[in-house]
C-alpha cells in the first residue's frame, strides 16, 4: 500500500519544502513508514487501514490542522485525521477489493503487470507497449496480490485494438469467485473511483497501489473516460472501482498534465503520471457477449445498444 508524500503534505497544510515522516507503533515501540527509490512513496504495512499513523514534519502548518476545541497541539506531530475534502483512498473498500487484484509477470523482469476479472473464467488487460507482441492463443499465468497460492493458467482469445484491451481465458480454474460485482452502467461524469495498479516499484519489483479519483469527463474518442488519478508505470490494466465495490472500467493510457511552478520556478504540484483514461468494463462486456456464460451477459447486465 501507499501514500503519497505530497498528499500528507496537503492534507497537514505543510509547505512543499517541508521534510516529512510517517510512523506507527508495533508492541509499543515507533516505527518509521519505508520509502520508495525516488522518495516521493511511503511504502505503508500490511493492514494499515486499522493502524494509527503519526507525521513528524520539521515545518508547522500554515494553519491548524484540529479543530480549535481540541486543544493545544504539536504541530510537528499530528495523528493521521486528513482533511474532510481531500479525496482519499477509502480502506474498507480498499480490503473488499483486494481479492480481485490480478497480476501477470514477463520473463524479462519481476515487475507485475495489471488484469481484471470479468467473469469465474475470463479476463482482461492492456495491449499497448510490450504487450502489442501479444498474440491469439498465447499463454499468460494469472497470479493474486492476496492469496500466493493463487495460480491460473489462461490463453489470450480475443484482442480489441479499438478498446486497447486483452481478452484472456481460463479453460479450467476459476479467476474469481461468482459474485464479482460488476457496474451495469457505465462511468457517469462525478463518480468517485478507487484505482488498484502495481506501480509502487522497490527492490525490483512492483507492490499494490491504490489512486483515489473521480470520473473527470463524459465518454470521449475511442471510448475513453477520463479519470482525475495520477497514473504511473505498472497502473495499466488497472481495475477502477465505485464507491459500491462494482468494477467500472480499467485504466489504459495517460492523459499528460504539465506542472505548475512556484515564483522560484520550483514544482508547485505534485508528481503525478497525469490524468488517467479509463475504457468502461461496460463497453468490453458488450464487445465480448458471444463468450460470455448466457446468466451473465442475459440476467445480470442492461445492454443499452
Amino acid at each position: 500500500m501507499m501514500d503519497k508524500e505530497s498528499t500528507v503534505k496537503s492534507q497537514f497544510l505543510l509547505p512543499l519544502d517541508a521534510v516529512v515522516s510517517l510512523s506507527y507503533e508495533v508492541n509499543g515501540r515507533q516505527k518509521g513508514c519505508e520509502v520508495n527509490e525516488a522518495g516521493t512513496t511511503f511504502l505503508l504495512p500490511d493492514r494499515w487501514p486499522a493502524i494509527q499513523f503519526f507525521v513528524d514534519s520539521n515545518k508547522a502548518p500554515s494553519r491548524p490542522a484540529t479543530p480549535a476545541d481540541q486543544g493545544a497541539t504539536n504541530p510537528k506531530r499530528q495523528k493521521l485525521d486528513p482533511a474532510p475534502e481531500q479525496l482519499l483512498v477509502d480502506g474498507d473498500l480498499a480490503a473488499s477489493i483486494g481479492q480481485y487484484a490480478l497480476f501477470y509477470n514477463v520473463k524479462s523482469d519481476d515487475y507485475k503487470r495489471c488484469a481484471i476479472p470479468l467473469s469465474t473464467k475470463l479476463a482482461a488487460t492492456f495491449q499497448h507497449g510490450e504487450n502489442k507482441k501479444i498474440k491469439i492463443d498465447d499463454e499468460i499465468v494469472i497470479r493474486s496480490w492476496s492469496d500466493e497460492k493463487f495460480n491460473v493458467k489462461t490463453r489470450v482469445v480475443r484482442i480489441i485494438e479499438e478498446l486497447d484491451v486483452i481478452i484472456l481465458k481460463s479453460d479450467e480454474k476459476d479467476l474469481c469467485n461468482q459474485s464479482l460485482p460488476l457496474s451495469p452502467v457505465p462511468p457517469q461524469k462525478g463518480m468517485e473511483y478507487l484505482m488498484m495498479g502495481f506501480s509502487i516499484l522497490h527492490n525490483k519489483t512492483s507492490h499494490l497501489s491504490l489512486s483515489a479519483g473521480i470520473i473527470a469527463s463524459d465518454v470521449k474518442r475511442r471510448f475513453r473516460y477520463t479519470g482525475s488519478s495520477g497514473s504511473f508505470k505498472g497502473d495499466s490494466g488497472g481495475g477502477c472501482w465505485n464507491k459500491k465495490g462494482q468494477l467500472i472500467g480499467m485504466q489504459v493510457e495517460v492523459e499528460k498534465v504539465g506542472h505548475t511552478k512556484d515564483d522560484k520556478g520550483r514544482p508547485a504540484s505534485p508528481a503525478c503520471g497525469g490524468r488517467c483514461c479509463i475504457v468502461a468494463v461496460y463497453d468490453i462486456l458488450v464487445a465480448i457477449r458471444d463468450l460470455l456464460p448466457p446468466a451473465d451477459s442475459d440476467e445480470e447486465y442492461e445492454w443499452n445498444e
